[in-house]
């Protein structure tokens, strides 16, 4: 495999991977992708190259899933890691091969972005394996000033946006064609007004509110071992550190009981809600009967002046930690055990209620499925509360990718979006994306915010991933189109990767086709075309013929038995040419005999005819009969391939009444 192609796809990739965090840089990614084109094109093996790329992308982005705090699972974690980029890396492999065939196209090479933005959107919709970590918008959430065009459609618009650039980037230093360094400034100017005007756009307040994000830092080891009593006494003393607020946050599975089967545990909570006087969110675990069982639910309990007031039930639950995927459908697959967690999905968009605003609770995973927030904000959620552990990631880039989600969340819905870690990242985003609080990861921290609740909807709250559906209908067709074989190979025939064959052309036993082969031709048993070589439409090439690099055959061209072109004119073992080949061209309907020898860098001229076993070492011209050993011009011949007799320098076909002239020493058709 080319070193320099390598070089290539990895630089370009670890340019994508310190877009995102801990590095944040995004700029990166819009010459990411440019590098990964360039060392792509023409490739022979792009979709190996493609999924490198992907591999090499996320495991510097994932790095941190092997080494998270999972006690005794870690083992089975390691092993899901591999499995995982294994998995994901296909969708750079098929998108990047899907970019090498477009590339072939022409016009088609514009829609490739779509292709990308579409597979992945599908990579995040199933509830079991969906998994949007990594997608290309997430490296832009800093450039919130630049961005705000995500209310229109969500991230696949964003991810557009990148590719777009790259694209157009890619193609100006390719082709230096002015127009593309104008879309570069078109795309950037577009970015930067949009965001410039709806940045200055009021929008429609509901009240506010005092809140409280408290962050504990409780460690894991702790958290397993037990120690209730102390746990609470913290949450009570940090509680308290800060009275008057409307709302406190608790991170994801703060309370050290279940709240809500132990009547103790429920008691010390509604006591201190109506000690506070004020709106208490908690994270807990909840055990209820499930299939004449008692499984638990990962919830959040939100309590106000001394009452439960609802509890929200995790909907999208982590796949391979919190549960089995499709074990509820396969029954067999919960006497799997490596350390996962048997949870049960909840069913309800919940909206809890607080002083007239509304506001929602997606726990942990959920928040990075924009889908699932929209469910809460069409549902009437004023503002969002993501409460998460965190914790397990340890001192990783991990929570620090998983914070970053949320800004565009804020942005997608013009809603406030609070943010509350056990360990970090805790903080406070406003509906345009601007991060107004942030704490450190491992700290224990109390953040007071003011809250404003938003009415506004906007296009993407109304319309949902109308686009991004869009761009994976595309993605699946171009997938069809570009991967159906609409001709006819014969299973012992071999047609690489990265070759060209037309609709309608038949290849027979034992071929090889490397290189470009047009529509309707016949290639028979045990032919060669080579890479770089070129063969038109309505070409049959007979049993044996060996086509070499940078031989083109033009349309409609007979090539009998055993005819061979050669591209090297002084060939030696020991002084390999590189690539540095000498080309053939064939031209429109021209006939060459069997066995014939074609020397490189000759021009065989439409419609003439090589004599079976000649040797053609020199130019052809239109119409000529040569043959021998070196072939000589012995007669001229029609279009129809019968004989023509010339008086007086000229000539009407016996078969088919055509009439020709001798100009110049050479013979042209009269029109």
């Amino acid at each position: 495999m080319n070193k320099k192609r390598l070089l290539l796809i990895s630089f370009g990739s670890i340019l994508l991977a310190i877009s995102f965090a801990p590095f944040s840089l995004a700029i990166p990614a819009w010459i990411g992708f440019t590098l990964i084109f360039f060392g792509i094109s023409g490739s022979r093996r792009p979709f190996v190259l493609g999924y490198i790329a992907g591999a090499v992308f996320y495991i510097l982005l994932l790095y941190w899933i092997p080494l998270s705090d999972v006690g005794d699972a870690r083992p089975w974690v390691v092993l899901g890691f591999i499995l995982l980029i294994a998995y994901i890396s296909l969708y750079y492999a098929v998108s990047l091969y899907l970019f090498f065939k477009m590339e072939q196209r022409g016009w088609w090479l514009y829609l490739w972005p779509l292709v990308f933005a579409g597979l992945e959107f599908f990579r995040s919709l199933s509830p079991s394996f969906g998994f949007p970590w990594g997608s290309i918008a997430y490296s832009q959430s800093r450039l919130y000033f630049m961005f705000q065009f995500a209310d229109l459609g969500g991230i696949p618009l964003v991810t557009l946006w990148v590719l777009y650039f790259n694209l157009f980037l890619y193609l100006f230093i390719k082709r230096r064609k002015k127009q593309y360094f104008y879309f570069l400034i078109g795309l950037f100017l577009f970015a930067l007004v949009y965001s410039f005007i709806d940045l200055r756009i009021p929008l429609r307040e509901k009240g506010s509110l005092d809140v409280c994000i408290l962050q504990p830092n409780v460690d894991p080891e702790i958290k397993r071992s037990g120690g209730v009593e102390k746990r609470l006494s913290l949450i009570e003393d940090m509680l308290l550190q800060f009275p008057g607020s409307d709302l406190y946050i608790l991170p994801e599975s703060a309370s050290p009981c279940l709240m809500l089967s132990s009547s103790w545990c429920r008691e010390r909570f509604i006591k201190l809600s109506d000690t506070l006087n004020a709106g208490l969110v908690v994270g807990t675990q909840e055990l209820r009967y499930h299939a004449g069982r008692r499984r638990p639910h990962n919830s959040s309990v939100f309590l106000f002046n001394g009452y439960i007031r609802g509890v929200y039930r995790k909907i999208y639950l982590v796949p391979f930690v919190e549960r089995l995927p499709f074990n509820d459908v396969i029954p067999s697959l919960n006497n799997i055990d490596f350390g996962q967690g048997d949870f049960i999905p909840g069913k309800e968009y919940h909206v809890f209620n607080i002083k007239g605003l509304g506001f929602s609770t997606p726990i942990c995973y959920e928040e990075i499925f924009p889908r699932v927030v929209r469910r809460y904000v069409r549902n009437g959620a004023n503002f969002i509360v993501n409460i998460t552990e965190d914790s397990w990631f340890g001192r990783t880039s991990g929570p620090f990718q998983h914070f970053e989600m949320s800004i565009f969340r804020a942005i997608e819905y013009k809603r406030p979006v609070i943010r509350c870690a056990n360990s970090g990242v805790s903080g406070f985003i406003d509906p345009h994306g601007r991060i107004r609080k942030e704490t450190h990861i491992f700290t224990r921290k109390i953040v007071p915010v003011q809250v404003h609740g938003i009415e506004t909807m906007t296009i993407y709250a109304r319309i949902g991933d109308l686009f991004a559906w869009l761009f994976l209908f595309f993605a699946g067709f171009s997938i069809y189109y570009f991967l159906k074989r609409d001709y006819y190979k014969h299973r012992t025939a071999i047609v690489e990767r990265y070759a060209e064959v037309g609709k309608g052309t038949k290849i027979w036993h034992f071929s090889h086709i490397m290189g470009k082969v047009g529509e309707n031709c016949v290639i028979g048993q045990n032919c060669f075309v080579g890479r770089d070589a070129v063969i038109g439409n309505g070409v049959k090439l007979e049993n044996g013929v060996n086509v070499f690099s940078k031989v083109t055959i033009e349309d409609d061209v007979f090539v009998g038995p055993e005819a061979t072109f050669t591209n090297d004119i002084n060939p030696r073992a020991p002084f390999p040419k590189g690539g540095k080949w000498i080309p053939t061209l064939v031209k429109r309907g021209a006939t060459i005999g069997a066995n014939a020898t074609i020397l490189p860098g000759v021009t065989i001229g439409k419609w003439s005819m090589i004599g079976a076993g000649s040797v053609v070492t020199r130019d052809v011209p239109d119409f000529a009969i040569v043959r021998g050993n070196p072939a000589r011009h012995t007669g001229w011949i029609c279009i129809c391939g019968r004989k023509l007799e010339f008086d007086n320098k000229k000539a009407v076909c016996s078969g088919c009444g055509r009439e020709y002239r001798i100009k110049d020493g050479r013979v042209e058709a009269v029109s």
